[in-house]
Order: structure tokens, then C-alpha cells, then sequence
């Protein structure tokens, strides 16, 4: 366990116990079929690693131990995040004025912005520099905004890219949105939701860069709502952070943007675009691991 020390003193959180089995029967056959698929395609390109997970599932984490796993192994890779390619504060406050439903970051991505950095990571030559987006969700009372850049000067074997609706795509039979889903209540919620599902389509090019996808898939998806009630305690106990009431507006909002049940549904059981499912359990473990279809 020593590739791992530095990380279980960070995030004393995580069991030594769990994460050696989680480590048999999870993250070394992924990093296993990462390196081989990298040795497959014969090239000194970096491989773009998509996770997409829920609010709370654990992508972060997930992304923590993959780097320090793929290092021990020889291998570079670095965490990016689609939230790091929000855009800026003034041009979401822009875009409010245009459409005020957009009353949080959702979809609301500088996609040209990603799709360059993505490509200039994948292509990097030793000795290149490449400036990538820093983003706090935390200022502007909560709205986030670009707040400067980072220099990424190694070059990576391996760009893990991580999003709450990363690899989401447009549903054909919007009918779905009619269903009555949480989060879809009203006519004015719909048509919201319809709106954003068409603005998916703008995603593809940025997709088109993922070499392997890989879902962590809650079933239980409204557990979120729990989770998060669980992270906001510790800030209402300092007469911080958001009441019961607010989490559920923030998160049905995204819930709005992209549905656990409907967008990231389908993309679990995509198997053209999707190489592995990752079934999360109401306590954040990991269940079982499966290829798309097959939940």
C-alpha cells in the first residue's frame, strides 16, 4: 500500500481495508485495460479518460487513486475536470439576460475552450506548455467563476476527464421528459429540460475526443440529494452552507439540465460510446463492474 500512503493521509476517509479490494476487483483491471488499449493504438498520444458520475458518487476520489495506481505503474496522467470549462461569470450573467432560466452554471460550458485543451493535451510534445482554466464554483456568491490558469508542463500518458454530464448525449423521443420524473414536474420545467437536451447535440465534438468512457452509475440516482444534505452539515453547523430545501432546488436544477434517470441512463447502457459501468452503492462502494447493456 505505500503507492498509496500520501493519498489515505490525505483522504482519511478512505479504509486501507476497502481499498485493497476495491483495488483487486476494480481499479487495477481499469488501469490494466487503459494501458493496453494506450499499447493497442501505438502511440505516444495521450488517451482521454471520460468519467461521468452524479454529484457526490465519487468521481474526485476515484481520480485520486487512478493517478497515484497509474504512476506506481510508470504512467503520467493528469485530472481535469468539465467544470474547470464553465464560462465566465460575465458570460453567464450575459446569458441570463438573454434566457433568466439559467439561473445556475448547468450546461454552460466554453466547449471550444475544452476541445482545444483536450486536443493539445492528447498531441503534446516534451517541452510543451499548455494553460488550462482554473474555476471557483465559490465566488460570485455561489456562481463560480474562471478565476485564472494553470501551466500543465508533462506530458500525460493518460488525461483522466472527469463531469457530473460528461459523455451525455440528446434523446431522440422527448416524450421521456413528460414521465414525471423528479425534477420534471412542470410544463416550464419540461420544456427546460427539452431546450438543454437539444443544446447536447453542441457537446459531440468535445466527446468525439474520448478514447475510453467509463460511467459510475447510481441506480438509486435521488441518493444525491442525501449526500449532499451529508456534506453541508459540517458548513450549517458553522451557520454556513444550504438548508434541505436548497440542496433539492440546486440539485433538481442539474436534474433539469441532465436526468440521472434519462441522459446518464443512456449512457450507461451505450454500448457504442461507453466501455465500462461502474455500479455505486447508496454508501459510495462500489458494487460491481460491468460493460454497457448489461445492468
Amino acid at each position: 500500500m505505500d503507492t498509496f500512503d500520501e493519498l489515505l493521509r490525505k483522504r482519511p476517509e478512505i479504509s486501507p481495508e476497502n481499498l485493497n479490494k476495491d483495488l483487486e476487483k476494480y481499479y487495477r483491471p481499469y488501469a490494466k485495460e487503459l494501458i493496453d488499449l494506450k499499447k493497442e493504438k501505438k502511440s505516444s498520444h495521450g488517451l482521454v479518460v471520460g468519467i461521468c458520475a452524479i454529484q457526490g458518487a465519487g468521481k474526485t476520489t476515484q481520480g485520486e487513486i487512478m493517478e497515484s495506481l497509474l504512476r506506481s505503474l510508470g504512467y503520467s496522467s493528469i485530472s481535469l475536470s468539465i467544470d474547470d470549462y464553465y464560462i465566465t461569470h460575465k458570460e453567464l450573467s450575459e446569458l441570463r439576460e438573454k434566457d433568466p432560466r439559467y439561473m445556475r452554471r448547468g450546461v454552460t460550458h466554453d466547449i471550444p475552450l475544452a476541445v482545444k485543451n483536450l486536443a493539445d493535451l492528447k498531441s503534446m510534445e516534451a517541452g510543451a506548455k499548455i494553460k488550462v482554466p482554473v474555476y471557483d464554483k465559490g465566488v460570485e456568491n455561489g456562481d463560480g467563476d474562471r478565476i485564472g490558469w494553470k501551466t500543465i508542463s508533462d506530458k500525460p500518458d493518460f488525461i483522466l476527464f472527469d463531469g457530473w454530464m460528461l459523455g451525455a448525449r440528446r434523446v431522440e423521443d422527448e416524450s421521456i421528459f413528460e414521465s414525471g420524473l423528479p425534477a420534471l414536474e412542470t410544463k416550464e420545467h419540461v420544456q427546460f429540460a427539452k431546450d438543454i437536451n437539444k443544446k447536447l447535440d453542441e457537446y459531440l465534438p468535445l466527446w468525439g475526443l474520448i478514447d475510453f468512457m467509463n460511467v459510475l452509475y447510481v441506480p438509486n440516482y435521488q441518493i444525491s440529494l442525501a449526500w449532499r444534505d451529508q456534506a453541508e452539515e459540517i458548513l450549517r453547523a458553522k451557520g454556513e452552507g444550504m438548508t434541505h430545501e436548497q440542496i433539492v432546488e440546486f440539485v433538481h436544477y442539474f436534474w433539469r439540465s441532465v436526468h440521472p434517470a434519462i441522459q446518464i441512463k443512456n449512457l450507461a447502457y451505450d454500448k457504442i460510446h461507453t466501455q465500462q459501468v461502474v455500479v455505486i452503492n447508496d454508501d459510495h462502494s462500489i458494487k460491481e463492474v460491468l460493460i454497457p447493456g448489461k445492468l
